[in-house]
């Protein structure tokens, strides 16, 4: 049985709270799987001594600390929507929903990006 997630006496600044809490869940979600595929990459493809392979190690690291520095922000993301919770006020809302957007734009380009990347990676890995 599917569990309800909105209730009926939700009004729209709850709504909207719980669907950018729900964004940083997944967020956190995604960053901690790229993590976990880079390890699993980088142990793949590592013993192999070639200039493609290593350009593609190069490039994993690189996402590496960008997906740690993404990790960093959405920590800190997720303290400053703690404010969000005290918001009284349209500006203050406003704000947030503004922040929002904007690492949601940020964040999303990353997960592109890897995506694209990783579209790289399994087609060396099936070329071996």
């Amino acid at each position: 049985m599917k569990k309800e997630i909105i209730k009926v006496h939700q009004d729209q600044d709850d709504l909207q709270k719980f669907f950018i809490n729900r964004d940083v869940d997944r967020w956190n979600d995604e960053v901690a799987i790229i993590e976990e595929e880079i390890v699993l990459f980088s142990n793949l493809l590592g013993i192999k001594n070639d200039k493609l392979y290593s350009n593609i190690m190069e490039r994993m690291n690189e996402f590496k600390l960008y997906n740690l520095a993404f990790q960093e922000e959405l920590i800190a993301y997720d303290r400053k929507l703690e404010v969000l919770k005290e918001c009284e006020d349209l500006q203050c809302e406003t704000f947030f929903l503004n922040s929002h957007n904007e690492f949601k734009e940020k964040i999303e380009a990353h997960f592109y990006q890897y995506r694209n990347f990783k579209k790289t990676v399994f087609s060396v890995i099936n070329n071996k």
